[in-house]
């Protein structure tokens, strides 16, 4: 994909960001949370409990950190420097827009029924963009290999993002508004680094 066609995407996922958050307190925006909601916790039960428990500990950002640890280690070891600051600046910027954004819209989290305490503002849910931006830059990262079977690993990815994010609303602190506007914004976040970074990739291939 050249420069201009990922330049197109993010404006378009910084546009439909920008409406989620137009209109996510408006009557809208109110209906698809309520919706969204039950259907997420039509499935309660005590196995489901445990599993989304599991996943959204993933998601916190200690588990990112050490994942990205892990992650930026292995690709240090295989001196490939412009995968390494790839993964590095977008962790970077996930640690940085996620409290200014939530700041800035200050929303407060539903009064649902909540199986977990937690403090801070809702809007957008920091699990959904740090997952899909850490998620995300991996996919990216899969893609410039030449390692085998990228299918399954893509659809890992996709599977621990759409986990983890569903988790905070199973657990009853994001509203699914909330959700979508945080796996926008991160997917808005990782093509932007790709900008950055356009090039550099492809010319430095993982083997394995």
């Amino acid at each position: 994909m050249n420069r201009s066609k990922k330049l197109s995407l993010f404006l378009v996922f910084a546009l439909i960001f920008g409406v989620i958050a137009y209109f996510h307190e408006s009557r809208l925006g109110k209906w698809i949370d309520t919706e969204v909601y039950e259907f997420i916790y039509a499935s309660e039960s005590f196995i489901t409990t445990a599993l989304m428990l599991g996943f959204t500990q993933v998601g916190e950002v200690v588990s990112m950190i050490i994942l990205s640890l892990i992650m930026i280690t292995i690709l240090m070891l295989y001196r490939l420097k412009f995968h390494t600051l790839f993964l590095i600046v977008s962790m970077l910027a996930s640690s940085i827009l996620i409290p200014v954004m939530k700041n800035s819209f200050d929303r407060q989290r539903p009064s649902f029924l909540r199986l977990i305490d937690i403090t801070g503002f809702s809007f957008p849910s920091g699990h959904a963009m740090g997952s899909t931006i850490f998620f995300g830059s991996l996919m990216t990262l899969i893609k410039n290999t030449n390692l085998n079977n990228k299918g399954i690993l893509y659809a890992v990815c996709a599977a621990f993002i759409l986990m983890i994010s569903s988790s905070r609303v199973y657990l009853g602190v994001h509203y699914p508004t909330d959700i979508i506007a945080g796996i926008v914004a991160g997917t808005a976040v990782v093509l932007g680094t790709t900008i950055i970074f356009h090039n550099k990739l492809d010319r430095r291939r993982i083997t394995g």
